[in-house]
């Protein structure tokens, strides 16, 4: 075997956990047999970084998490000079400090704090600001601090009242709560970090500038994988390193300069945060895929909105109609794309049309062409791609995996002998161990069960079909399920055979039980909205004394529903345990809502007023949420209900990329539009702003004044409804209708396509939860994320006793991934057994 792999170290350091005790210590036998046996069976090395790759290769990343990514080439024979992960001590130190928790604890904090600073500092557009009542240039973060808190009577009143109001000359929302000064000290640390981190990066590669940035390895004939994600990551460094130059400089001439201009370090932040981010920039790949796509669907959709707007231009010619939305060509292009968003429809028609009923044709032909076909046909699109393309990506990181591990399996077999050994895999885990930081400690108890569990024939031996799934059993974690037990197994073992405890621990594992408690959620959420009605109905408590009275008989009622659930709550803890009761999500929130009844009960008894009666009402309404509960009952709500949970690690990634758009215009708002929204009447941009729409519906708060302003704008434009008036003021102010092209490029990039993207997942995830089955594997809790196995009725029988296995949190699969994994390792290994 001569061939070469090329492995990607993900720098996600994480030590599973077989209890609650970290547990790092294999015997001092088992390690002195084992490195003498590496030690005569080099092969053993090579075999273990290949795994690596199938561990590392098998996880999906954090879409948040800072992942960086070391390559090393391995040989058969030998490791080639690229091998970051064996060249030096020197390396693997500087390595092993890049992978411990705190370091990427302390990363991913900078990486928050980098972009959360463009919130809280002062924009670009009144660092020179002098004006208004106590304006004045008092310099730097001081003078944006007198625009932000300027206020008085403004140019002009919105409504008819002759009453005086003072109001704010520049309206935001209050965040700016550094001076620029400050802002500079913080960013310079920030950065500081970055670079310090880049340096310690540079470090682990032998701060060799080939291998920081793969020079000579995108040289190298490698799988598709690989390549892609080697190639991918040379970009981000290269990007990484230009903005932190770029960045620094502009640090440097702040400092060395009189109050510099800086506008664009709020974009190079954004920049920089993505190079950190994995999950991200695997979205904005996507966005990259599905453009050029979209570009025909796009061309098609322009051309029919070109054509309608000639000939409205032609047909309204010389009408109402025409001089309101169809004047020249430019403007009914504008009348009908906003049309499209349905913003102004059916406005956008009503002056013909009520002059001639006929001119509905126009309009209703136009949007059953554009809202109704196009808009679904780019959704449809979007959907497609992004399901083929997660489909292939999975594909092929499947078959990535597989080939490592079938690599491995030939490095570690030879002649006639087609299995691999208990010792050669315990051979791997310790090299994994010593070398290769960034996959966790493998205790030698959780080695033991991940060899048992690939085991399936009991034959202490590994043929290939089992031993290509050792990367997704690395990331099984395993917890003693005597940590599981209740208080009453550990303190008192002498009510288990009670016959109270038995019948009790019946009752609670009872189907009736759990319906006894949906009829009585069902009957006190009927009690609490009429006892609630006359709040509801907007009664004051002096139109109804008696619903304001503590020890109403609506009270005595309520105190017996408490106890209730109070009992159910106590019987599950004390059959089930604290841990397992609170592993449910559903028994959270239960458990929540009955112990604040419980502590409002007890003080009501105490205190008696108002205030405890409007806390005691608040709790009491907050009981009808848990008639949520039937979406874990109904069939359909339960499939809702398990899409929304599993879809959460995906959905942060797109939440992430839409979190990234938001940002980005609102900061090309502030670039351009910062400050125009102002009612000074000292400032005469304030007067353009009488008489649109944007003043007329107070939308003043709507601004792009500072950072938060400006994303609850584009949260707005987003949602669509009402954008048009924020548009008309943003166009009276900037003086040109140039600047309707912000709102026609975020709607683009945000509503057609990263809004569309949240479809396509929620659709994709609902379908696969709706269709899967949920009994193939029949001891998985409530999550999909969970099972327990009985080591010793295992095939290889491993003494240790009753575990939970899961997989690890910190990838971030999916539930359906998660279900999907642990059926693959524990199908026809370990019978179903409910806990």
């Amino acid at each position: 075997m001569t061939s070469e792999s090329t492995s990607l170290l993900l720098s996600d350091s994480c030590s599973p956990y077989l209890g609650q005790k970290k547990r790092n210590a294999w015997s001092l036998e088992e390690t002195e047999s084992l490195s003498l046996f590496t030690a005569e069976n080099p092969n053993i090395q090579t075999a273990a970084f290949l795994l690596r790759d199938a561990i590392l290769l098998a996880k999906s990343t954090s879409s948040f998490a800072h992942t960086d990514v070391f390559v090393s080439v391995n040989k058969p024979e030998t490791l080639s000079s690229y091998s970051t992960a064996t060249s030096s001590h020197k390396s693997r130190f500087f390595r092993r400090i890049l992978t411990s928790s705190l370091v990427r604890a302390f990363l991913r904090l900078c990486m928050v704090g980098i972009v959360l600073l463009s919130f809280v500092e002062p924009p670009s557009w009144c660092r020179d600001f002098q004006g208004g009542d106590g304006g004045g240039d008092v310099g730097g973060g001081g003078s944006c601090k007198a625009a932000m808190s300027a206020q008085g009577i403004p140019a002009f009143y919105s409504d008819s009242s002759s009453e005086v109001k003072i109001q704010p000359y520049y309206p935001n929302t209050g965040t700016v709560w550094f001076t620029e000064e400050q802002s500079i000290k913080i960013e310079c640390f920030l950065v500081g970090m970055f670079l310090l981190h880049t340096l310690l990066c540079l470090a682990a590669d032998d701060f060799s500038i080939e291998n920081f940035f793969y020079i000579g390895v995108l040289r190298l004939e490698l799988d598709t994988v690989s390549a892609r994600r080697i190639r991918n990551a040379s970009i981000f460094r290269w990007v990484r390193v230009l903005t932190l130059c770029l960045l620094v400089k502009g640090i440097l001439s702040f400092s060395l300069m009189s109050n510099p201009e800086r506008p664009f370090a709020v974009f190079l932040r954004m920049i920089l945060f993505i190079t950190y981010s994995e999950g991200l920039q695997s979205e904005i790949m996507t966005v990259m895929e599905i453009l050029p796509a979209l570009f025909s669907v796009g061309l098609v959709l322009s051309m029919v909105i070109a054509f309608f707007g000639l000939v409205g231009v032609a047909a309204f010619y010389n009408t109402s109609e025409g001089s309101e939305h169809f004047s020249n060509l430019i403007e009914a292009l504008w009348s009908l794309f906003t049309s499209m968003t349905t913003v102004i429809y059916p406005d956008v028609m009503m002056a013909g049309y009520n002059e001639n009923r006929f001119v509905a044709l126009f309009f209703v032909i136009y949007m059953i062409l554009v809202f109704f076909f196009f808009q679904n046909v780019i959704l449809g699109y979007i959907c497609n791609i992004y399901k083929n393309r997660h489909d292939a990506k999975d594909a092929e990181l499947e078959k990535a995996r597989e080939d490592y591990c079938r690599k491995a399996f030939d490095v570690l077999t030879s002649g006639d002998v087609e299995y691999v050994t208990r010792q050669q895999l315990m051979g791997v885990f310790m090299i994994l161990n010593q070398e290769c930081d960034e996959i966790g400690a493998v205790e030698e108890e959780r080695a033991e069960l991940i060899f048992a569990i690939l085991d399936k024939d009991g034959s202490e031996k590994l043929e290939l079909n089992e031993f290509l799934y050792f990367g997704q059993a690395m990331l099984l974690e395993f917890e003693e399920f005597a940590n599981y037990k209740s208080f009453v197994e550990k303190y008192f073992p002498a009510l288990l055979e009670s016959e109270f405890y038995k019948n009790l621990k019946q009752v609670v594992h009872s189907d009736w039980f759990e319906r006894s408690v949906d009829v009585m959620v069902t009957i006190n959420a009927f009690v609490v909205l009429v006892h609630s009605y006359p709040m509801l109905a907007g009664k004051s408590f002096q139109d109804n004394l008696d619903y304001a009275e503590i020890d109403s008989p609506w009270e005595v009622v309520e105190v017996i529903f408490t106890i209730i659930f109070a009992f159910e709550m106590t019987s599950k803890i004390a059959v089930l345990g604290f841990k397992r009761y609170f592993s449910s999500l559903r028994n959270i929130f239960d458990g929540s809502v009955t112990t604040s009844a419980i502590i409002s009960a007890f003080y009501t008894c105490f205190t008696s007023n108002d205030r405890t009666s409007h806390l005691t009402r608040f709790i009491i309404m907050a009981r009808v949420f848990r008639i949520l509960r039937f979406f874990v009952v109904v069939k359909q709500f339960n499939a809702m209900s398990k899409t929304f949970y599993g879809i959460l690690p995906a959905a942060s990634r797109v939440a992430l990329l839409l979190f990234c758009v938001i940002y980005t215009w609102s900061w090309i708002g502030i670039y351009f539009f910062g400050g125009l929204i102002t009612r000074d009447p000292n400032n005469p941009t304030s007067y353009l702003l009488e008489g649109t729409d944007f003043a007329d519906a107070f939308y003043w708060a709507n601004n792009f004044n500072d950072m938060l302003s400006g994303a609850n704008v584009c949260f707005n434009l987003l949602v669509i409804n009402n954008w048009n008036e924020m548009e008309s003021g943003i166009v009276a102010v900037a003086q040109t209708k140039l600047s309707r092209f912000y709102f026609l490029t975020f709607y683009i990039m945000g509503v057609m396509i990263v809004n569309n993207l949240v479809i396509a997942l929620v659709i994709g995830y609902f379908l696969d939860e709706f269709e899967s089955d949920n009994d193939e594997v029949d001891d998985v809790f409530e999550s999909g994320r969970e099972l327990v196995f009985d080591s010793d009725q295992m095939p290889t029988p491993k003494e240790f006793g009753k575990y939970v296995a899961r997989l690890n949190p910190k990838y971030r699969l999916t539930a359906m991934k998660s279900k999907k994994v642990l059926k693959q390792l524990f199908s026809q290994r370990v019978r179903g057994r409910e806990i």
